[in-house]
């Protein structure tokens, strides 16, 4: 699962939750892709989302085994 613009504006106004420029781009950057050979599910994106909205970090992309994986470059925040 991938993140649009259209899916981040749902999401922001689902949860009352105000989400600057800079963070949309962010966001949209993180999850506008999918982190091959893994997968986004709508709980990874939802749940990283409030984590970097709340001040914290996104998490790394975990594989199928349950070890993290590295992600592709320029997307290790």
């Amino acid at each position: 699962m991938t993140m649009t613009k259209r899916d981040l504006r749902k999401w922001e106004e689902s949860t009352f939750t105000p989400i600057t420029v800079e963070q949309r781009r962010i966001i949209l950057e993180r999850f506008g892709t999918e982190p091959e050979p893994y997968a986004w599910t709508e709980q990874d994106i939802c749940v990283q989302i409030r984590n970097f909205l709340g001040g914290g970090q996104f998490v790394k992309a975990i594989s199928s085994s349950g070890n993290p994986s590295p992600l592709p470059a320029g997307m290790d925040f």
